[in-house]
């Protein structure tokens, strides 16, 4: 009887894990105050206050490592895939270059708070690498790079909780009176009506929905099993950050191909981002993350904040004008995701496609970046 009813608890969790991303996204919409938070802050919260009422005895957390453990790979591809970098890079060449000096501001940032604050955390090059990773593509990058370098589930849980509180104190500021703060340093933007069509092909309705999830999902396993293979033939093992570099030059070609940007693969990745958020939440121990909360939220902190400034002196230097300097310094910091409420608050939806762009192509440099700047580090 015990091992039935342990049977019915994991297929109840495994439900609750793969349906509770939908029901985040709901409330994220009928709320505002839940909309402010976002799905992604939902799922890490639920999975959270799940994972510390149940015991572990009576829930077994394997089953939230497997998951964990698979949605990343599966979503990077998927993230990657509804990109036209060919016609982004042509055409959005400043928003660009003020996303490169973003880049390598981060890279600057993590490598120096990595050097001075590396007894603060055991870790610390780890989380180096994965802030370096954050801070260029987003949460995904994040937590795909954290996995790779087989850095504890507590240190990415977190990771994740202070980059909550962090980023979202910043994020309050950048949808207040950011722009007429940034306006002092930078220069006016120039509006000039037009504005470009990047991601018209990841805009189309789909007609099949279900079967162009199943191709969107075949190719991004595919895409891991070839970076498996790869691994194996050149290693004689399975080594994660040859895979998440694999995965993640996969996504970038398949991505070259018009029939695969217009399966719309970007909101399926997205939702297997809020699948993982629930349960990596769900292994976080929460007396662990108040252990160690402080070194960590110090490296958080001095990271973060050291990128910015970093990115508004070159800003400064190179003459960015402030919106497109905005957009992409909140397409590094936080994703694709939050430009849209951004370019609202700043009262120019015209560099709405332009934060977007940068930040997938984020999603595609965050990877080798919180790499590199790992292994330098650790080094």
């Amino acid at each position: 009887m015990s091992e039935i009813f342990h049977w019915i608890i994991s297929v109840l969790f495994l439900g609750f894990v793969l349906g509770f991303p939908r029901l985040a996204g709901s409330l994220s919409k009928k709320y505002k105050w839940l909309g402010f938070l976002g799905p992604v802050v939902l799922c890490y919260a639920s999975g959270i206050i799940l994972g510390n009422l149940i015991p572990t005895d009576f829930l077994p957390k394997k089953i939230a490592e497997t998951i964990s453990e698979i949605s990343i790979p599966i979503a990077i591809p998927l993230l990657l895939a509804s990109s036209d970098f060919g016609q982004g890079i042509k055409e959005a060449r400043l928003a660009l270059f003020s996303f490169f000096l973003s880049c390598i501001a981060v890279a600057i940032s993590s490598v120096s708070v990595g050097l001075f604050l590396s007894s603060l955390h055991p870790e610390s090059s780890k989380i180096g690498g994965m802030l370096a990773g954050l801070y260029t593509g987003g949460t995904p990058n994040s937590n795909a790079i954290g996995l790779a370098l087989d850095t504890g589930k507590a240190t990415i849980a977190l990771v994740n909780t202070v980059d909550l509180l962090i980023g979202g104190t910043y994020l309050l500021f950048l949808l207040s009176f950011s722009k007429k703060v940034y306006s002092i340093f930078l220069k006016p933007e120039v509006v000039s009506g037009e504005e470009v069509d990047i991601v018209s092909e990841i805009q189309v309705s789909p007609k099949n929905p279900v079967l162009r999830l199943l191709i969107g999902i075949v190719l991004s396993v595919l895409g891991l099993a070839a970076s498996l293979g790869i691994s194996q033939a050149i290693l004689g093992t399975s080594s994660a950050p040859l895979i998440l570099l694999g995965i993640t030059t996969w996504g970038i070609g398949i991505s070259f191909s018009k029939k695969v940007r217009s399966l719309n693969t970007y909101p399926v990745g997205y939702y297997f981002i809020l699948i993982f958020s629930v349960a990596i939440g769900f292994l976080a121990d929460f007396g662990s993350l108040v252990k160690g909360a402080s070194g960590v939220l110090l490296i958080v902190l001095a990271t973060m904040s050291i990128a910015i400034l970093l990115h508004l002196v070159f800003g400064i230097l190179f003459r960015i004008p402030v919106d497109t300097w905005i957009i992409t310094s909140v397409s590094s910091i936080y994703g694709p995701a939050f430009v849209p409420s951004v370019a609202t608050a700043i009262g120019n939806r015209g560099v709405l496609i332009l934060g977007i762009l940068t930040g997938l192509v984020g999603y595609a440099v965050g990877n080798y970046l919180g790499l590199a700047v790992y292994w330098f580090l650790a080094r």
